[in-house]
């Protein structure tokens, strides 16, 4: 009976061996880099941070019993138009597009609901939207001033609504 199914080839195989020789390094990069974008994203009023590895975030107490390191994937929960988190996203310029969270580069992708599935526990709201962060090895103040100068697409709507929550 001929086999079915994809295998793996004699070059990826290589690769994965080749990358495995750095995976620690890395990892911690990605750690210690994710550690400072997420001090700074945390101290943003305007957006909720979801990283589980920040001390007082949500699910830290789970997060401290079973792990003992993190990797570089965030949330962020972010409450604007659609238009406007998308235009936060397209206006990074040091993240890439995409999910191959184990790269090295940073990535940043607007995850929309209906991909979400049955995750209950984010309860987004209609105007809510969620962006996935992968935080790379590049240098984390470079990319927390990408960030920062695409929060200016957010800022308006948000503003907006931070304001009417206070009244």
């Amino acid at each position: 009976e001929k086999m079915k199914g994809l295998r793996m080839g004699c070059e990826d195989a290589y690769v994965v061996n080749r990358g495995l020789r750095t995976l620690d390094v890395r990892l911690d990069r990605h750690q210690s880099n994710a550690m400072k974008v997420a001090s700074f994203l945390s101290k943003h009023k305007k957006i909720k941070l979801l990283y589980p590895f920040k001390k007082g975030s949500l699910n830290y107490s789970l997060w401290k019993k079973y792990y003992k390191g993190a990797s570089g994937l965030m949330g962020l929960r972010i409450k604007s138009s659609k238009k406007n988190v998308i235009k936060f996203v397209n206006s990074l310029k040091l993240f890439g597009y995409g999910y191959s969270w184990g790269g090295f580069e940073s990535l940043a992708l607007h995850q929309e609901i209906k991909e979400q599935g049955d995750r209950f526990y984010l309860k987004l709201s209609k105007d809510e939207h969620l962006v996935r962060l992968h935080i790379g090895l590049e240098d984390p103040d470079d990319l927390i001033a990408d960030i920062k100068q695409a929060l200016r697409h957010l800022k308006w709507v948000l503003r907006n609504f931070f304001n009417q929550e206070q009244q």
